[in-house]
This record gives structure tokens, sequence and C-alpha cells, in this order.
């Protein structure tokens, strides 16, 4: 009983949120607005052309006869079989219940496009399980070397976060992913690509982010500044989705990126700010946060590969104390029917290996994962069916465990 107890206190502590109807909202607004009874004459020609709805590669889809306005509405459903109980961004301190579950893990909205100008894109995304609002953003693109957004979304910080939870290799991320995530911010972003198909072809981020979290109160924090650089070094941007489907020509990247300033939480997830295991709740701007990642990534024939090397500084101002960690994860996956045409095409196997030290100063404290994934691809990542199978050793206090965990996922898109 002592020990679960303690457990409970070293749950990374989410600070719930009230459910929002902004995406009713925009929906509201916007659609009646410009989705009806435009009608324009073409020169020249007797008949008219309208404005028109289709289903197009993220779903029902209205587009303007000018082209000036085009929005998309898309659904995303995760089905997830666990033989542990499901949890997401899973820290130490959770007590798995010893029974197999099956639920809907994921169940997501989303509307998106361009409004009045192709350069000017919006999107949000609303998960109606946890009712969250999760993305709300509009960004601006001046140029191919500068682009400016606004609003809520995953802080591109690091890759395996960036990419979507509907693209992915495994059935959820890493162990790495809830101890140095920055995940879903307000803020506002710059980015680019300068040297486009040139030998320093790269790609920049840069930006302040509320340091709160989804939904946070921005009260909570003075704020974070966020920088990654990415060298394109094959002359070619790879896409932010994992496992390589389309068997495209090679493409990778190198990337350094850095995260600096103060806030009363010490780590982030979609469920908003909170603290890691061994941090206790603190006023606004109570830890001061610095982190630095480098990762790489490259995709080619049916082949991909990615990897992060993480460190992280956490200065507790109330407590005077800093606490430093370190983690990373590599993983690589590939199509085998690219070496043995007798193998199914749509089959893709994949493995994992991740560790992370979450206090450095205390000697074998540990978090570690092997896990293997077999995919199976109907539709690409919009209808896929994805098994693994993982062991997870944790030597942390209050717990020390491993465990094996075999989950399947059917994710789908339509």
């Amino acid at each position: 009983m002592v020990r679960r107890e303690a457990a409970k206190k070293a749950l990374f502590v989410n600070r719930a949120r009230k459910p929002t109807f902004r995406l009713c909202l925009l929906l509201t607004v916007l659609l009646p607005f410009i989705a009806f009874g435009q009608t324009e004459a073409v020169p020249g020609d007797n008949e008219t052309t309208t404005d028109a709805f289709t289903y197009g590669s993220k779903g029902l889809q209205y587009s303007s006869v000018d082209g000036n306005n085009l929005l998309w509405f898309g659904v995303r459903l995760q089905a997830r079989y666990s033989s542990s109980q499901i949890f997401v961004d899973e820290l130490p301190g959770r007590i798995p219940e010893e029974r197999s579950t099956f639920a809907i893990n994921r169940g997501r909205f989303k509307l998106g496009g361009h409004l009045f100008d192709p350069a000017f894109e919006i999107y949000s995304e609303y998960d109606v399980v946890d009712s969250r609002l999760l993305d709300l953003r509009a960004t601006y693109k001046f140029a191919d070397w500068l682009s400016l957004r606004v609003g809520q979304w995953k802080a591109e910080f690091n890759r395996e976060r960036i990419d979507s939870s509907g693209a992915q290799q495994f059935v959820e991320r890493s162990v790495v992913t809830p101890w140095f995530t920055i995940d879903r911010q307000r803020g506002v972003m710059a980015s680019g690509r300068i040297s486009a198909g040139r030998r320093y072809d790269s790609s920049y981020w840069v930006g302040y982010l509320s340091g709160a979290g989804r939904g946070g109160d921005v009260t909570d924090a003075d704020g974070l500044w966020l920088g990654r650089f990415q060298w394109n070094f094959t002359g070619r941007v790879l896409p932010f989705s994992q496992s390589d489907i389309s068997r495209r020509k090679p493409a990778g990247s190198v990337a350094v990126a850095l995260v600096s300033g103060r806030s009363a939480y010490t780590g982030f997830s979609s469920a908003g700010g909170g603290q890691l295991p061994g941090f206790a709740d603190g006023g606004a701007d109570r830890y001061r946060i610095e982190q630095l990642l480098v990762e790489t990534a490259y995709q080619s024939g049916g082949f991909s590969w990615q990897q992060e090397l993480h460190w992280k500084t956490v200065k507790d101002t109330g407590a005077a104390t800093t606490r430093r960690l370190l983690g990373g994860y590599a993983q690589a996956g590939y199509f085998l029917h690219e070496r043995w045409a007798s193998m199914p095409q749509p089959l893709e196997l994949a493995l994992r290996y991740a560790r992370v030290d979450p206090d450095r100063s205390v000697p074998d404290s540990l978090e570690r994962e092997w896990t293997m994934a077999a995919n199976w691809f109907f539709k690409g990542h919009r209808n896929k069916l994805t098994a693994d199978l993982s062991s997870v050793r944790r030597v942390f206090a209050p717990e020390t465990d491993k465990q094996t965990r075999f989950r399947m996922q059917w994710d789908v898109s339509f």
C-alpha cells in the first residue's frame, strides 16, 4: 500500500482543461460564409462553373472555382488492443493492471485547408475521446524561405513527436517522448527552407511558445524559446512521417534543436502541462528548462531510419536544485518485398531501442525499451494494421519492474 501511494504521487500530473467548442464555432462561422451559393461565369463559356464538394485524399473537400478557398474535413479512429491497460505518454509511477484491454484510443475530427489565398493555411484538430481541442493554427507563407504561424500546435522540436500518431511505425511512441517532448503549445513560429535542392539545402524553425502546454494559462509560464535547424543533406525534404511507404528516392536530414525558458511545468503531453516524476507542483516560472536535441532521419527504397538524442536540465528555483536527464532512441523499418519479391508488398517490419536516464545524479536509474513491430498497409497510413511486442524495464523510485507487452492497433482515416 505504501508503494502504491508513493507511486501515485509520482504520476505525471496534468491539469484538466475545460472542454472547448472552438472547433464547432470555426465550422459554423466559416462554412456558411464561403461554402454555399458561390457561382462564377467563365468568359467565353455558355455554362456556369460552380464551387464543388468532393471526396479528396484527406476527406470531404470543398473547393471554390477560383482556387482561393479550399476546406477539407476528415475523421481518424484508432482502435487498440493491449495485453496490459492502455496508457498514452506512460511514465514511471503508473501501476499497470494485469489485464488485456480493448478501446478506441484516439478519435479525431480534423479541419484544414486554405482561405482567400493558397498561401493562407488553417488547421484544427479535436479529440472527441478526451474532449480536447488539440490544434488551432493559421500559417501564412510569404515565400519558400519564410512562413509565419500562430495558434496552438505541436512545436517543431523533435521528429518523433511531430510525426502524427497516425503516421507511426509502432503502436505508440517510445518511452523517450514523455520525458523530453515540448508537445502542443500556444505561440508564434517563423520557418522556411533555404538553398533548396543544393548542397546546403536546409530548413529552420524559430519561435516563442507559451510554456504552459496545450490549452494552458499563459500566466503559468514566462515562455519557451525554440530553435531548430535541419540540414536536408540529400537536397530533398523528408516529411514528418514514418515508414517509407512510397519507396522514395533517398531523403534524409540531420537536425539540431534547442529549447530554453521558464515554466510552472517540467513536462508536457496532449493533456497539457504537468510534472515529471520527482517534481512538485510549483508556481509560475518555478522551473528553468534547457533542452538540446540531435536528430537524424533517412528514407529510401522501402527502408526508413530515425534517431534522437536528448539532453535536458531542469532547475528548480524554489528548492534550489538542478536535475539533468539524458535519453534517446533509434528505430529502423523495412519493406521486405523490396529485397525478396515473394514477401507481401504491404508488409513492413521495424525495430526500436530507447533508453532514458531520468536523473543522472542517481546511479543505475533508467527506463529502457525494446520493441518489434509489423505493419500491414491497406491504404498507406490512412488504413493500416500494426502489431508490436515490447520489453520495458524501469529502475526508478518508487518502482523497479520489467514488463513484456503485446499490442495490436487498427488506424483508419476517412
